[in-house]
């Protein structure tokens, strides 16, 4: 009777060691999924980036040409324009490089060699990074888009 009951309480812990093993490997894959859905969302926005970059060149190019056959109040307007056109353009190229950056420095293979525990508080980094990035690429994107349809 005895070795019954250790052997069954044996069973209990093997079986809860491997549970808790595997509700942290899906803890970590879900986790990385969410990074992901982030990552595949704000990805297709680069190309309305490089769009809005175009526009705001040739925005700023057209400025320019305003400007030189304009009076002094049409250059100060041309100006501010342009200063904020030039703004604008930063703002798009910081966006863009942020995710460049991010993506250069993810490292999704060394998941595999870190326990749960550090695969999740890497992920939880990452996933922070990434929010961040989509932050940022859809203000940039948004505040050039009414720039340049104000205009």
């Amino acid at each position: 009777m005895r070795k019954c009951i250790f052997s069954i309480a044996g069973l209990f812990l093997i079986s809860g060691t491997f549970w808790a093993c595997n509700s942290g490997e899906e803890t970590v894959k879900e986790t990385e999924n969410e990074v992901f859905a982030i990552h595949d969302e704000v990805m297709p926005k680069i190309d309305d980036i490089m769009k809005l970059r175009k526009g705001l060149k040739q925005r700023i190019t057209s400025l320019d040409s305003l400007k030189a056959s304009g009076s002094a109040a049409v250059t100060l307007r041309t100006d501010e324009e342009k200063e904020q056109a030039n703004r604008l353009h930063r703002n798009l190229d910081v966006a863009d490089s942020l995710m460049m950056d991010w993506m250069s420095r993810y490292n999704g293979d060394t998941l595999a060699k870190l326990s749960s525990d550090e695969a999740l508080r890497y992920l939880n980094g990452q996933k922070d990074q990434i929010t961040d990035v989509k932050t940022k690429v859809n203000s940039s994107i948004e505040q050039a888009r009414q720039f340049l349809g104000k205009k």
